[in-house]
């Protein structure tokens, strides 16, 4: 059963019973893996009907997403645009954004500890994952728009897929390490073995050439 369409997002009956359940899921996941709470558990712990709840979401894993989504869309949503405010510092804003994102997850370190860290995986990362994909895809989008070269829809959806795997990466390794260093340090880490094209340097007018690509070609030519 899919989550009702038809609940007015701004009516106070609404936002207050969405509080509910959201604080609620959140709560009992910080003691318990969220794809073993029932619907109606979670719905008598918020004190909401059922009915209520498939206004909302149509499981618990769903649910925790949305709320998980909820409170860092501020910090990640932009990524998306973060070429069109500047090209010039846009590495600097992306690390800023993967810092902050870890911030959150380390606020919510016991939730995600059971989402990243726990087998089987929860049903919840194909959620979060898709808000992610969605995001990275329009920075992808971006970055091919502004290359001096073709680019192929091949390479847009490999990029787009190994940025949101290399955040599951990202996180599970930094979680699992039991934090052992700052986020800061942890992206620092992770930008070491970033891929070359995230690194490209855009010129004045904001266009940007993929060197790599040319070796990868002088290497196929001299193979042949």
């Amino acid at each position: 059963m899919c989550a009702s369409s038809s609940a007015d997002p701004d009516d106070p009956r609404y936002i207050r019973s969405r509080t509910a359940l959201r604080e609620t899921m959140l709560a009992m996941c910080m003691e318990r893996r969220p794809d073993d709470i029932s619907i109606s558990e979670l719905t008598r712990n918020a004190g909401v009907s059922r009915a209520t709840f498939y206004a909302h979401a149509s499981s618990p894993v769903e649910l925790l997403a949305t709320a998980l989504i909820a409170e860092f869309e501020p910090i990640f949503t932009p990524l998306g645009d973060v070429l069109t405010v500047n090209t010039a510092n846009h590495l600097l804003r992306w690390r800023e954004v993967y810092i902050e994102l870890l911030e959150h997850v380390s606020e919510r370190s016991a939730i995600y500890c059971k989402l990243y860290c726990q087998k089987p995986e929860s049903a919840a990362l194909g959620h979060l994952s898709d808000y992610f994909r969605s995001v990275i895809r329009h920075y992808v989008e971006d970055f091919a728009a502004r290359s001096q070269e073709p680019i192929t829809d091949l390479w847009k959806a490999l990029a787009t897929e190994q940025q949101v795997h290399n955040i599951v990466v990202i996180i599970t390794a930094w979680l699992d390490s039991g934090k052992a260093t700052t986020p800061e340090t942890a992206i620092n880490t992770f930008m070491s073995l970033a891929p070359p094209w995230q690194f490209a340097k855009f010129d004045d007018d904001g266009r940007v050439a993929l060197r790599r690509s040319r070796i990868i070609r002088q290497l196929a030519a001299d193979q042949d």
